[in-house]
């Protein structure tokens, strides 16, 4: 791990996974359980990729760089300065297998 991505590690996130407890009417309950913290890097994206031709979102997408984690998938949502992001995206690069790149939407 080098010294230059520890240092751009300046955020710390919670790390939540989704249950899938049901109601009483089979429906998703909803409920998240706590997996713990991680230091992290948090960097705005533009609303909707244009060159896939996504439909924009008004919703902000955040890029979230951190040391690689087995269990951070599409159930899991991060805890951040009062808000929740939902992972969307998870990239682990094979030049860097130390990290992985989360592409996240704030959930309202």
């Amino acid at each position: 791990m080098s010294g230059e991505f520890a240092g751009n590690l300046r955020e710390r996130v919670d790390i939540e996974t989704r249950l899938g407890d049901r109601d009483s009417l089979a429906g998703a309950s909803g409920k998240y359980r706590y997996d713990g913290q991680a230091w992290a890097a948090v960097s705005p994206l533009m609303p909707g990729d244009v060159t896939r031709a996504d439909a924009l979102s008004a919703l902000p997408r955040w890029q979230v760089t951190m040391r690689k984690r087995e269990g951070v998938g599409l159930s899991t949502r991060l805890a951040w300065r009062g808000k929740y992001l939902a992972v969307r995206e998870v990239l682990s690069d094979p030049v860097t297998p130390a990290q992985m790149r989360l592409t996240c939407e704030e959930v309202r």
